[in-house]
């Protein structure tokens, strides 16, 4: 309503101005989209009400559903023109020289539909126009042009020069003005919700190259039979990406060959005996029974003493005995699972995964990790 006034204040002293008549019109639907979309609203939660009423009495929903579909219908086709008018003020504020408040415009609609013809079109003219303005202009301050090549290199998808660009368009604010006017700069160039997006881009970038070198390093390590070096790198990318590729075999055999030089002195009796208590521990840790979970690892520690994680369960459980919950030994059986998942024992994941909920309930990297593979689990077993 505000726009409104400033609008109807210029026609005032400039009837013929047809950018302010535009908006105008504009301005008009937006109010009466606004109130036919409450109503609409309130229409949808109406039918779906019914439908869902008729359904359960074994009645016909089909003309009731008829309706929705209408609604849904008429809905696509408000969003299709809310899109296009946002495309039309963003030509008009590229003909006025604001060129980051339309680059704005027009990424509102992309985001909204990426495949918006219209949309794309603009943003190539606008690439044009920001690519004329840097290189014929010296007239525009720091913040200016660095804010206009954050824009150019945005829409070239090179998110690096992106953040960067648009980094220093903040650090020149900052320096020249004081805090509140710098942040309300910052607003004005219109760049604040695609700098965070530039930098997600970055971030994921950053990591991929990271994950790609400590597995380059895991693989190294394993043609030179260095499986502790391997199985230390290949845990490190497990943990930050469970799916990474050929990671499942490398973790699984880095695992074996470890345990494998670990236990070269155990007779194959002992080594079965260990683990079969130690699959007795799990299961009775799992269950919350830590009496007999200490039986049993003590078994395994004393058929095999150097065996890492009974020790380590072990010390859990005499944890457990002065306090209720401890998110450490949580974080512990999280990783354990993590690295089963990867190395598809489904089983064993599921199990460190309850462990973990026992000593750290309220882990939501845990419960997320157990919906997801019993979903998996379940989706699979119905398939034929």
């Amino acid at each position: 309503m505000t726009a409104l006034g400033h609008f109807i204040h210029v026609i005032e002293k400039n009837p013929s101005n047809t950018q302010a008549q535009t908006y105008v019109k504009l301005i008009a639907q937006k109010l009466q989209d606004r109130q036919a979309e409450r109503a609409r609203e309130e229409e949808v939660a109406i039918l779906s009400a019914t439908s869902r009423l008729l359904d359960s009495r074994r009645m016909d929903t089909r003309a009731v559903d008829r309706d929705l579909r209408e609604i849904m219908n008429a809905k696509s086709e408000r969003e299709a023109a809310e899109r296009h008018s946002k495309c039309t003020m963003a030509q008009m504020e590229a003909q006025l020289g604001r060129l980051a408040v339309a680059n704005d415009l027009v990424f509102q609609v992309i985001a909204q539909c990426p495949t918006d013809s219209e949309a794309q079109r603009l943003l190539s003219d606008l690439q044009s126009q920001i690519r004329q303005t840097l290189d014929g202009r010296k007239d525009l301050s720091v913040p200016e042009r660095r804010t206009l090549e954050g824009f150019y290199a945005y829409g070239q998808a090179d998110y690096t020069s992106a953040a960067a660009a648009w980094g220093q368009a903040r650090s020149a604010l900052d320096q020249s003005l004081p805090g509140p006017e710098a942040i309300h700069q910052v607003a004005l160039l219109h760049f604040e919700a695609y700098e965070k997006i530039a930098r997600a881009h970055v971030d994921e970038e950053l990591e991929a190259a990271r994950l790609r070198l400590l597995f380059g390093e895991g693989v190294a390590a394993y043609e030179k039979q260095d499986f502790s070096k391997a199985l230390n790198s290949f845990r490190q990318v497990a943990l930050a990406d469970q799916t990474y590729p050929q990671l499942g075999q490398y973790l699984v055999q880095s695992e074996v060959a470890v345990e494998r030089n670990r236990t070269s002195a155990l007779s194959d009796a002992k080594r079965q005996e260990a683990s079969q208590a130690f699959a007795k521990g799990m299961a009775n840790l799992e269950k919350g029974d830590y009496a007999l979970a200490r039986t049993s690892f003590e078994a395994v520690l004393a058929l095999d003493p150097a065996h890492p994680q009974a020790k380590l369960y072990l010390q859990q459980i005499d944890s457990q005995k002065t306090r209720p919950t401890d998110p450490l030994a949580g974080q512990q059986h999280y990783e354990a699972g993590l690295m089963a998942f990867v190395g598809g024992d489904m089983e064993q994941a599921i199990r460190e995964w309850h462990i973990a909920l026992r000593f750290d309930p309220e882990n939501p990297k845990v419960t997320s990790s157990l919906n997801k593979v019993q979903r998996e689990l379940a989706s699979a077993h119905e398939l034929p």
